[in-house]
Parts: C-alpha cells; sequence; structure tokens
C-alpha cells in the first residue's frame, strides 16, 4: 500500500506554497509510517494506493475531509482535505505550521475511518513538519 499526496486549489488566491517536492517526500514519509490492517485488506486489498489531495477554502475554520472515493478498477482511494487558508507572509515558513497540522490531523481520521493505524503519522508529525518548513525544496520559488 502507498500513499500519495497532490494538491488541488479551487478558489483563486486560495493555495499553499508547497512544491511538487513536498508532495513526494510527504507521501513517502507516511507510506513508510502506515500499514494496511486486517480490517482495510479484508475490504481493499494490498494493491490499493491512497491519494490525499490537500486543498484550503478561505471560509473555513476547520478541516474538512472529503471521501473516501473508491476507484476499484485503478485501486485507489482517494480524499480531499481543505485546509482553512490564512495568507502567509512571503518568507515566513514558520506560518505554515498550523496548517501542516491540521493536514496531519485530516491525514490520521482518513487513515483511521479505513480501519488503518495512524499513529505513527500522528506522533512523527511535529518532526516531518520542522523538516518540511527548514528545507526550502518543500517550496514553490
Amino acid at each position: 500500500m502507498r500513499v500519495f499526496v497532490a494538491q488541488i486549489y479551487i478558489q483563486p488566491g486560495v493555495d499553499y506554497p508547497f512544491s511538487c517536492d513536498f508532495q513526494k517526500w510527504i507521501g513517502n514519509e507516511i507510506t513508510e509510517r502506515v500499514e494496511p490492517s486486517c480490517v482495510f485488506l479484508k475490504k481493499y486489498s494490498e494493491d490499493f494506493e491512497i491519494l490525499f489531495r490537500m486543498s484550503a477554502k478561505a471560509e473555513l475554520n476547520d478541516i474538512e475531509i472529503r471521501g473516501p472515493t473508491v476507484y476499484r478498477k485503478t485501486k485507489d482511494i482517494e480524499f480531499t482535505i481543505f485546509l482553512p487558508y490564512s495568507k502567509i507572509s512571503v518568507g515566513n515558513m514558520k506560518s505554515l505550521e498550523q496548517p501542516l497540522i491540521l493536514f496531519f490531523v485530516g491525514v490520521s481520521r482518513a487513515l483511521e475511518s479505513l480501519g488503518i493505524d495512524s499513529s505513527k503519522v500522528r506522533n512523527d508529525s511535529l518532526d516531518l513538519i520542522e523538516k518540511i518548513i527548514s528545507n526550502i525544496t518543500m517550496f514553490k520559488s
């Protein structure tokens, strides 16, 4: 089971500056921290992949999780995690901590809805966030 992260922003001017490197890296990091449970394997199979689409909405005060959308033919399970949007100051990557915290909360809730233990993701989220905000390649230039 692999986990992928992608971004899709539907409101003009509402987006976070995470790069393609971020998407690939964070997908790999989440994959390393989760294993399909017996419940997941019984309902799906180990061949299924999970995709988290990160998005944002200006009017939200808390995360909104859409999904799962299950595509049995392609063996994909997709969630969209909408984050509350707040403008960040250019160059102030520390202001991205809160959206990242909320993203990991959304990922954990979505995984748990599939019967997958998300405790390693939750436990490691602050360390992962620190690695993200300290690495310039995680952001669009």
